[in-house]
């Protein structure tokens, strides 16, 4: 299933499109939908997708800002454009972005349809390619991610499926299926895995604070670094400083 991220500030509209296109019938999954760029820009900045489908006219930044942002921030998300402006502007600025389609609203079935096919056959040569690595290719791709898990390692403050794809010169999704092929991990299993283990490595020095380590190591919420550090160790980080502490 390819991920799906849904921009539209008109409530009916973004309803339709969230629930009632048959999106599992193409093998696209709705992962969010938002009502403004704002917020699309904050989940996609930690967030994986695969495909962005975003209305033109948004409330404070319009839906080519948010692509721009998305653009400077090395997100290379497939994106379809929706608007009921027909301004050929908007069209060059789309194809500057790497925009993948423009969709004039009304939407129709069949254009929508079309364009999400076309992205989806673009994204599935990219697992065809994968799978048909060979043993020389294998060693090469080694190569590539022993780098990237040493970039993580090294930045586990900023580290994001989309800059470490970047430090490797490979695209997010052609990344994130060569990364889970070579390690068996998916890469977010494998990026909370480090900052787990680095986290209790510096728990470990009663020095630090809490909330200093959960900046450390990628977490800008020390409530959600305290939620992920139970989950994987399941004991909180003070329980855990308590009992090495005791040892």
């Amino acid at each position: 299933m390819l991920d799906l991220v849904i921009v539209e500030d008109e409530s009916n509209i973004r309803d339709c499109l969230t629930h009632l296109f048959p999106w599992n019938s193409l093998g696209i999954n709705v992962a969010a939908s938002f009502s403004n760029g704002q917020d699309a820009f904050r989940y996609l900045s930690s967030e994986h997708a695969d495909i962005l489908l975003t209305d033109i006219r948004l409330p404070n930044i319009s839906g080519l800002d948010l692509v721009r942002m998305l653009r400077e921030n090395k997100n290379p998300i497939e994106v379809v454009i929706l608007t009921g402006y027909k301004h050929f502007d908007y069209a060059q600025q789309a194809i500057r972005y790497k925009v993948h389609d423009f969709l004039l609203k009304p939407i129709k079935y069949e254009e929508l349809t079309a364009a999400m096919l076309k992205i989806k056959d673009l994204l599935e040569k990219e697992t065809d390619s994968i799978d048909s690595i060979d043993e020389s290719d294998s060693t090469y791709h080694q190569k590539l991610i022993t780098m990237a898990k040493e970039y993580v390692k090294s930045n586990l403050a900023d580290a994001s499926l989309e800059n470490t794809a970047v430090q490797v010169h490979l695209s997010p999704g052609y990344f994130s299926k060569l990364f889970h092929k070579i390690t068996q991990l998916t890469f977010s299993d494998y990026l909370i895995q480090c900052r787990m283990e680095r986290a209790g490595e510096l728990l470990k020095d009663v020095t630090y604070k809490t909330y200093e380590i959960s900046l450390m190591v990628g977490y800008d919420n020390p409530k959600n670094f305290s939620r992920a550090f139970k989950q994987y160790y399941k004991v909180t980080p003070r329980e855990y400083r308590n009992h090495v502490s005791d040892t």
